[in-house]
C-alpha cells in the first residue's frame, strides 16, 4: 500500500499554508473590490447604455416612449451624417497628430535636455491650460473675424486683403483646435518622460545610436502606453469638441459640422405632432462615436499588450538631462511659439477686450465699465465659488476613480481589466450633452434621486463621468512604468495589499496623478454642455454665466467674468501648490523621524 493511500484511509488532509485570517483579509478585499467596480459600472456604463436605449424610443424624454427604428434608420441614411462623420475623423486626427507631436517634443525638451527655461515650460503650458476653451475660442474669433479684427487691420495694411479670410474653414478650425490641446498633451507626457531612467537612452548612446535614433528607437517605444492612450484621448477629444468647431467650423461656407455640432443641430429638431426635442436622432448619431472609440480602445490594446514598460526600476533609476549645444536655441523658440499660439494671443485679446466698449472694437476705446456690471451682480461671487469648488472636488474624485482604475488594470485579472477599461473609456464617445441628458433621465424617474437634479451634487457626480477618462489618460501612463518588483519587495517585507498601494504606487505616481487632478478640474471649471443641463436657476457655474452674456451680445463683459474667474483660478491653485509642498516637507520629515526611531530601537535591541 503506498503511502497515498495509506494517508487517504486515515482521513489526512494537507494543512493549509495559508491562515484563515489572511483567507479572511483576501475574501473581504475581493468583496470590496467587487462592490467599486459595481458602483463604477453603475455611475459610468448607465449613461452610454441608456443613450443606446434613447436612439430606438421617441418620445418627449429620451429613453422614454415608443419604441422605433425609424430615427435610427433615417440618421444611418442620411448622406450629411457621414459628412459628419468623415469632417469628424478628419479634425480628429490632424488635431491628435499635431498636438501629441509637439506636446511630446516639448515634454522632452522639458526634463531631458538642458535647455535655458526648461524649468518654467511646466508652469506654463500648466498656465496656458487654465484658459477655459470658450474664453480660448472667444480670443481667437475676436482676432480673426470682423473689419476692426488685428490680423485683418494687418493683411488689409499690407496686402490690400478685405475680409476675414481667416476668420473660419478648415485650416482655422484644425490649427486653433490643436493649439488648445497642445498643453494637454504635454502635461499628459511629461510625467511619464520625468520618470523614465536615464541610464536606457545612455546604453543606446553607448551603443553607437545618436541622439536622434536614441530618442526614436529608446524613448519613444517605452512611452508607447502613455502615447497611445494620449492620441487616443486626443482624437476622442476631436470627435466631441464643441465650443471650437461651433465658433470656427458652422460659420464656414459650406459649415463644417463634426459630431458634437450636429448633435446640437439634431437635438434641437422638432419631431413628432407635440414638437419633441429629436432624442433619438441626436442619440444615433452618438452611437457612431460609441463605435468609433471602441475601434480606439481594440486598437490601444493590442498594440501595448504582452509587452513590457516597466522605466521605473530601483536604485540604478536616475532621471538626467543633457546637454545638446546650439540646437537648444531651436527648441526654446518652439517653446516661445507655442506659448503665443495658445495662450498670449487669445489671451491678450480678451483682456484688452473685457476693457472695451465692444470686443475686438479698438477704435471706442476702453473703460472699466464691464467689470463695474459684473462685479456689481451679486451672483457673481456665488459663480466663481461654485466654479471652483465643484471643480476642485471634481477633478480629484475624478483623478483618484483614475488611479483605482489604472492600477487595478495593471494588478487585477482579465474580468477587473477589461471592466476598468470599459469604464474609464465609454464617457469618451458620448458629447456632454448626451451625458447631461443621460443623467437626467437615468435619475429622473427615481423618487429619491430627483432631488439631486439641480445641485451641486448632480453636477459633481456629471463631472466624474465626463472628467475620469482624461484623469485616466494622465495616470495611467504612471502607473504602467512602476515595476512589479517594488510592489512585491514591499509586500515580501509584510505589507498589506492596501499599505503596498499607498506606500508605494501612490507616491510613484504622484506626479502624474497631480497632473491629472489639475488637467480635470481646469476641464470641469470651462465645461459647458454639462452645466448647460444640469445647473438650476440657483446654481450656476461661470461658464454658463459667460455664455448667456455672449448669447446676449455682451461679449465684452463674458470676458471680464472669465478674466475673474482666471485670477480666482490662479490664487486658488497657488494656495494649494503651497499646501502641496508644505505637506510633503512634513511627510518627509516624519518619515525621516520614523526611520531614525526604528534604527535606534534596532540597536538598542541588539546591543542588550
Amino acid at each position: 500500500m503506498t503511502d497515498t493511500s495509506t494517508r487517504a484511509m486515515a482521513g489526512w488532509t494537507r494543512p493549509s499554508r495559508v491562515s484563515a485570517g489572511w483567507r479572511g483579509r483576501r475574501l473581504v478585499g475581493k468583496l470590496l473590490m467587487a462592490f467599486t467596480m459595481l458602483v463604477l459600472l453603475i455611475l459610468f456604463i448607465y449613461p452610454p447604455l441608456l443613450m443606446v436605449i434613447a436612439a430606438f424610443r421617441q418620445g418627449a424624454i429620451a429613453g422614454q416612449g415608443d419604441w422605433t427604428i425609424e430615427p435610427f434608420i433615417e440618421v444611418m441614411t442620411s448622406p450629411a451624417t457621414w459628412v459628419v462623420t468623415l469632417n469628424s475623423i478628419v479634425l480628429s486626427v490632424a488635431v491628435a497628430i499635431i498636438a501629441l507631436a509637439i506636446g511630446t517634443f516639448l515634454a522632452w525638451v522639458a526634463v531631458r535636455t538642458t535647455t535655458p527655461l526648461r524649468r518654467i515650460m511646466t508652469p506654463t503650458m500648466a498656465t496656458i491650460l487654465a484658459i477655459p476653451s470658450l474664453f480660448y475660442g472667444l480670443g481667437w474669433y475676436v482676432t480673426l473675424n470682423g473689419s476692426g479684427a488685428p490680423l485683418n487691420i494687418l493683411l488689409k495694411s499690407l496686402f490690400g486683403i478685405t475680409g476675414s479670410p481667416f476668420g473660419s474653414g478648415w485650416p482655422t478650425l484644425i490649427l486653433v483646435v490643436a493649439w488648445h490641446v497642445i498643453p494637454v498633451a504635454y502635461l499628459f507626457m511629461v510625467g511619464p518622460m520625468s520618470r523614465m531612467d536615464a541610464a536606457l537612452d545612455d546604453a543606446a548612446r553607448m551603443s553607437g545610436a545618436s541622439g536622434g535614433v536614441a530618442f526614436f528607437t529608446v524613448v519613444l517605444p517605452l512611452l508607447r502606453p502613455t502615447i497611445f492612450g494620449v492620441l487616443a484621448l486626443m482624437t476622442s477629444y476631436g470627435m466631441t469638441a464643441f465650443e471650437l468647431p461651433l465658433l470656427f467650423g458652422v460659420p464656414s461656407q459650406p459649415s463644417i459640422l463634426v459630431f458634437s455640432t450636429k448633435v446640437l443641430n439634431t437635438y434641437q429638431e422638432a419631431v413628432g405632432s407635440q414638437g419633441w426635442a429629436n432624442y433619438a436622432g441626436a442619440a444615433s448619431i452618438g452611437l457612431i462615436l460609441v463605435l468609433l472609440v471602441t475601434i480606439l480602445v481594440i486598437a490601444r490594446e493590442r498594440l501595448v499588450s504582452d509587452r513590457r514598460y516597466s522605466t521605473i526600476s530601483g536604485k540604478g533609476f536616475r532621471p538626467e538631462p543633457k546637454h545638446y549645444g546650439r540646437i537648444q536655441g531651436l527648441f526654446l523658440a518652439v517653446f516661445f511659439l507655442v506659448v503665443l499660439l495658445a495662450g498670449v494671443i487669445p489671451l491678450v485679446q480678451m483682456v484688452l477686450g473685457a476693457f472695451q466698449h465692444v470686443a475686438g472694437v479698438y477704435s471706442l476705446g476702453f473703460t472699466t465699465e464691464n467689470f463695474e456690471k459684473v462685479l456689481s451682480s451679486r451672483r457673481t461671487f456665488q459663480v466663481i465659488q461654485t466654479s471652483l469648488w465643484v471643480a476642485a472636488l471634481s477633478g480629484f474624485l475624478a483623478a483618484a476613480v483614475a488611479l483605482f482604475l489604472s492600477w487595478a488594470a495593471q494588478r487585477s485579472g482579465r474580468v477587473v481589466r477589461f471592466l476598468a477599461t470599459v469604464i474609464s473609456w465609454a464617457p469618451i464617445a458620448i458629447p456632454g450633452v448626451l451625458v447631461g441628458l443621460a443623467l437626467l433621465t437615468a435619475y429622473m424617474p427615481v423618487p429619491g434621486l430627483q432631488k439631486l437634479i439641480g445641485t451641486p451634487i448632480m453636477l459633481i457626480l456629471g463631472f466624474i463621468v465626463v472628467a475620469t477618462p482624461i484623469a485616466t489618460r494622465a495616470v495611467e501612463g504612471g502607473v504602467v512604468q512602476i515595476a512589479t518588483e517594488l510592489e512585491e519587495s514591499a509586500r515580501i517585507s509584510g505589507a498589506s495589499k492596501a499599505a503596498t498601494f499607498f506606500t508605494v504606487v501612490v507616491p510613484l505616481v504622484l506626479p502624474s496623478f497631480f497632473a491629472g487632478w489639475f488637467i480635470a478640474a481646469i476641464g470641469v471649471a470651462g465645461n459647458l454642455a454639462l452645466p448647460v443641463l444640469l445647473s438650476s436657476p440657483s446654481m450656476r457655474t461661470a461658464a454658463v454665466t459667460a455664455y448667456d452674456l455672449y448669447n446676449q451680445g455682451n461679449t465684452a463683459q463674458a470676458a471680464a467674468l472669465f478674466l475673474i474667474l482666471l485670477v480666482a483660478v490662479g490664487l486658488a491653485g497657488g494656495v494649494a501648490w503651497v499646501l502641496f509642498a508644505g505637506v510633503t516637507r512634513l511627510l518627509k520629515r516624519v518619515r525621516s523621524i520614523r526611520i531614525e526611531r526604528a534604527i535606534t530601537r534596532k540597536g538598542s535591541v541588539v546591543h542588550a
